[in-house]
């Protein structure tokens, strides 16, 4: 039987998944790329999450508002100054959330000697399926100029009914878990004047 969650429930899931408790955050990034050059940014559009075209993600405003404050805290104390004018950024930024059901399937011996049976009992499979649902956020970074990708960071976790209460105090350390990547080789840079 599939479980499946609402839209609106789905959106907080997938931005509670920012929990650093749990959270596997990983990030990817084009070695090739200068990134000490890098001093300004802006948002990619007005609407900085990304949504797969003909599926609209239901996220709140308020998580949305919660994402944009935690990158641009992040980004400021990075040593970035923010510009409202993507076409004169150094880099544009851009987040995604998602959420999809899991299944973890487990198997194990278990013992079982039935009355019928004399000697050794016998070791039968035991099988044990969960389903849950991971979260991911993922934040992505674009070379202002070329306009190509440059770098990619995401984090994902097992969301419980836990975590869609306490979104406003997750998505900061996520967002802030997920950055801790950019710039690559470097944790700060010097602020721009």
């Amino acid at each position: 039987m599939k479980y499946q969650l609402g839209l609106a429930a789905v959106g907080t899931l997938m931005l509670a998944a920012c929990a650093t408790n749990g959270l596997r955050a990983q990030s990817d990034h084009d070695p090739a790329q200068d990134f000490s050059r890098y001093r300004t940014y802006a948002w990619i559009a007005d609407e900085p999450l990304v949504t797969p075209r003909g599926q609209p993600v239901e996220v709140s405003p308020l998580n949305r508002q919660r994402i944009v404050s935690a990158v641009e805290s992040e980004l400021t104390g990075k040593g970035f100054r923010k510009t409202n004018e993507p076409a004169s950024a150094d880099f544009v930024v851009s987040y995604t959330v998602g959420a999809r059901d899991r299944l973890d399937v487990a198997s194990y011996p278990t013992v079982y000697g039935g009355p019928w049976r004399w000697g050794y009992p016998y070791f039968g499979p035991e099988v044990d399926v969960r389903m849950y649902t991971e979260g991911t956020l993922s934040i992505d970074i674009f070379d202002g100029h070329s306009h190509q990708p440059v770098w990619h960071g995401w984090g994902s976790k097992r969301l419980t009914e836990r975590d869609i209460k306490r979104a406003a105090e997750l998505i900061p350390p996520a967002v802030r878990q997920i950055l801790g990547a950019f710039p690559p080789g470097s944790a700060r840079v010097t602020a721009a004047k």
